[in-house]
């Protein structure tokens, strides 16, 4: 067990090719009891965190909003966008937290409304601490089983915030089956399994087998943004998975994830994460040397 007063322990994870495509999967775990006023803008790489507060408060700011946090509440992220988390500066929070991935967590994501509300206050916080206790044990000892282990925490987590807002009364929740439409999700997972393709709109949409004209307007009414601006954003979080994982060079980089050319990587690189592909590497060296 980690000590007392401030620290920061985590454990990276390389999830397997049967974990990407059949289960949630986990990149990292953390435990960190924080100091005043920390603040983890910076850990901004895998696509969703979830963070369990085991003692202490914070918050969350979502563009000009704050969100309180306290513990045994729940942070749902997409690590896609910018959430800062800031500690409280009397009462510092200790959290244990987990960068996870898996063809269902935008649709969870969606479901809790976490766009919306990014901290879940839940009567479940007992059970929940343990899956994630288990969830950072499972990671920490690599056993041969810890995958498929930690895809049930996960899904465990996720069911326990579902269950606790429909307990609730929680009418703003839908329980569609399938929170965007077949043809929108075929897409999103034909992006995530062909990034280093030379696609375009035409492509993605003759493997749908709709029109370039209507599926660009179906998939705008229910992402909200065009079908290219998810394929950008799925080869940018490709790239900086890469970066971090990798020795690979910028140019090696940008042709495995598609780009037309390492220059132009480069420009839409920065234009999403405001820094150049070779700061971002500098930077998470930095921070896991820390």
């Amino acid at each position: 067990m980690p000590p007392a007063d401030y620290f920061s322990r985590q454990h990276a994870h390389n999830p397997s090719e049967t974990a990407r495509r059949m289960w949630f999967y986990v990149r990292s775990v953390g435990w960190c009891a924080c100091s005043p006023d920390h603040d983890a803008t910076r850990e901004s790489l895998y696509d969703y965190r979830l963070q369990y507060i085991i003692r202490g408060s914070g918050q969350v700011r979502q563009n000009d909003r704050v969100f309180p946090a306290s513990a045994g509440s729940v942070v749902f992220l997409d690590m896609r966008q910018e959430y800062p988390c800031v500690a409280s500066s009397q009462d510092p929070w200790e959290i244990l937290w987990v960068h996870i991935g898996g063809r269902q967590c935008a649709d969870y994501f969606q479901l809790l409304q976490s766009d919306e509300f990014p901290v879940c206050i839940t009567e479940n916080s007992g059970k929940i601490k343990k899956l994630f206790m288990r969830l950072y044990e499972l990671i920490a000892s690599q056993t041969p089983d810890c995958e498929v282990r930690a895809s049930h925490c996960i899904a465990g987590i996720l069911t326990e915030l579902v269950a606790d807002r429909i307990l609730k009364g929680d009418d703003a929740l839908s329980l569609a089956p399938s929170v965007y439409p077949d043809a929108v999700r075929a897409g999103i997972d034909f992006m995530e399994n062909h990034f280093h393709e030379r696609l375009t709109l035409e492509t993605i949409a003759q493997h749908i087998a709709l029109s370039p004209f209507h599926y660009a307007r179906v998939f705008k009414r229910a992402t909200s943004m065009s079908v290219m601006t998810r394929l950008l954003h799925t080869r940018i979080a490709q790239a900086k998975i890469m970066l971090s994982e990798t020795d690979l060079s910028v140019r090696d980089i940008a042709e495995r994830c598609g780009f037309v050319d390492q220059g132009y990587f480069g420009k839409q690189f920065k234009r999403c994460e405001e820094v150049t592909p070779s700061e971002f590497r500098a930077l998470r060296k930095s921070t896991q040397s820390e």
